[in-house]
């Protein structure tokens, strides 16, 4: 039998005026939820009749009618094809919802000529309707309804609830009553970076207060538009680590020197008070190695050979010429570091000059003020470079953000730079990397030796299930810091919010990685800002403008 098909819902024509223009449009009635739109009905037409659900519609299973999901304005299409004609239908909702819950809008048309005209009590029948119990602005909605029938226009998308965001708790920090000066690379609250130099050796009198530790706040919950609470993530607490003569006094969060010295702050929560050494010139064989309990200046060179340690901030008014360099405070390098045997490690932050195929492992914040060329630099903070920094060859990498310079040259091998990974575990990678291919090309050796029946032995067979087991420990291996070790499968510790931003130039061929993600740059570019797309879980590129994260 062939069908034709009947609406369900009436519309009119009427005439709008929008810049001195007049035109006419159809207007739709207002349908409410679950009422019939469209049904067939047997025709004496040759065409038979298919009927389609749009968005917010919903087809009968005998396909034969369509209701709206939801309140709304519907409007009718068709597309004929030979014999067949098919019918679809769609609805603008009134009211629509955000995918996050967060807001909702208003769409309203004009009523029909014989419809009374929408009142506020419709409004919020309709929300109940939707669910929407929480953050609706009736004022608006009145506004909204007023508007409509004095210019008897379609009004579009107006917000008519919104969501009430969770506020984060701040995490606890340490308060100093002392002037500390600004921290190498900090970045400010207005996005800015703060490129002065770090203060150190700070004098302390016995008794002194140094900081005052403010404890962490729960922040508050959050609710969408249908009530349903969105949990905060309250602040994180701090273990304050004192060292030297220093307290902390737990009852009041205070933290007191006990004697005179010079002050050292590692990664903003480990105080040190301690006395200061210094050397006035090279530390040479004149001086020879020196493991220091105290702050060490040296006012001269580092000369190659020699191993100097200290337990409090470490400052260096030349070169470390291939020497060795650990302190367990803050280290400030006047010059460079330079030679493929020198070696700078350090509890706190780093700033330094240059460095020249030298290797610097840091637990703060690396700050490069000249460049780099083919060294090896790794920080469990933020890794930053000055905006005319050149950085040449080598291997960077950050714990948090990376912020260079100028990235590359044509004449050099890639760099390769990386954010938001556990330096640690990215040599654990290189590491299994490399035994795994030592291990096949042992194995296709045994079968070059001993011909293709030799992988059915015990051990061919064994030598293979201990590479099956390094290859499956790489595929698990997550790179990303604080993150279980072989969690990287795992979407809840997957997504990497690290930054690779170049303030300068980066040449094509550079090596980029982003917690697990990695890419190679295909071409050169400038003021560029590398992170994760979330959506994706690929690496995409903005432009790059300060203080924007």
């Amino acid at each position: 039998m062939i069908q034709a098909f009947t609406t369900h819902f009436q519309t009119q024509t009427i005439t709008i005026t929008a810049d001195d223009v007049s035109r006419e449009i159809a207007i739709p009635e207002l349908v409410r939820q679950n009422q019939v739109l469209v049904s067939l009905t047997a025709s004496d037409t040759r065409l038979s009749t298919t009927l389609a659900a749009g968005k917010n519609c919903r087809l009968a299973d005998d396909t034969k009618t369509i209701t709206a999901e939801i309140s709304g304005y519907p409007s009718v299409s068709q597309i004929t094809d030979k014999n067949n004609t098919t019918v679809s239908v769609e609805i603008t909702p009134i009211i629509d919802i955000a995918d996050d819950k967060m807001l909702a809008t208003m769409t309203l048309y004009p009523n029909l000529s014989g419809t009374p005209p929408l009142e506020l009590s419709d409004i919020l029948t309709l929300c109940r309707e939707r669910e929407i119990s929480c953050g609706i602005d009736e004022l608006t909605i009145q506004e909204a309804i007023g508007q409509l029938e004095r210019l008897r226009q379609p009004q579009h998308a107006i917000p008519i609830a919104r969501g009430l965001l969770a506020v984060d708790g701040c995490d606890a920090f340490l308060r100093f009553a002392v002037d500390i000066g600004p921290l190498p690379g900090k970045i400010l609250q207005d996005g800015s970076i703060d490129w002065r130099e770090r203060k150190i050796f700070i004098g302390i009198d016995k008794d002194e207060l140094i900081a005052t530790k403010v404890p962490p706040t729960p922040g508050t919950a959050g609710v969408d538009i249908r009530g349903v609470t969105l949990p905060q993530k309250p602040g994180k607490d701090i273990k304050v680590k004192v060292t030297g003569d220093v307290q902390y006094i737990e009852e009041s969060g205070q933290v007191v020197a006990t004697d005179s010295g010079v002050l050292s702050i590692v990664n903003e929560t480990d105080v040190k008070v301690s006395a200061k050494q210094t050397i006035d010139g090279d530390v040479d064989f004149s001086v020879g190695n020196i493991a220091s309990n105290n702050g060490l200046e040296i006012k001269g060179d580092v000369k190659q050979g020699f191993v100097v340690s200290c337990r409090g901030d470490l400052s260096i008014g030349g070169n470390i010429l291939g020497a060795t360099v650990t302190a367990q405070g803050n280290s400030k390098i006047g010059s460079g570091l330079i030679g493929e045997n020198s070696a700078l490690k350090t509890d706190g932050d780093v700033e330094i000059s240059f460095v020249e195929r030298g290797n610097i492992t840091s637990g703060g914040t690396v700050v490069i003020t000249r460049g780099a060329y083919y060294a090896c630099v790794s920080s469990k903070k933020i890794l930053m470079c000055r905006p005319d920094a050149k950085i040449v060859g080598g291997r960077f990498s950050s714990g948090l953000d990376f912020i260079g310079g100028i990235i590359g040259s044509d004449n050099a091998a890639p760099t390769m730079i990386a954010a938001g990974v556990d330096a640690e575990r990215l040599q654990q990678r290189d590491t299994l990397r490399s035994s795994i291919r030592d291990q096949e090309h042992e194995l296709e050796n045994l079968i070059q030796m001993n011909g293709h029946s030799f992988s059915k032995t015990t051990v061919y067979k064994n030598k293979e299930a201990a590479l099956q087991k390094r290859v499956n420990h790489l595929k698990k291996l997550n790179l990303i810091p604080d993150s279980p070790l072989f969690s990287r499968q795992d979407p809840n510790y997957n997504y990497c919010s690290a930054i690779v931003a170049i303030q300068g130039r980066i040449i094509s061929g550079t090596k980029i990685r982003i917690g697990n993600t990695s890419t190679t740059l295909e071409e050169d570019t400038s003021a560029i800002r590398f992170h994760i797309d979330r959506r994706t879980g690929h690496i995409v590129a903005t432009p790059y403008t300060e203080g924007k994260k």
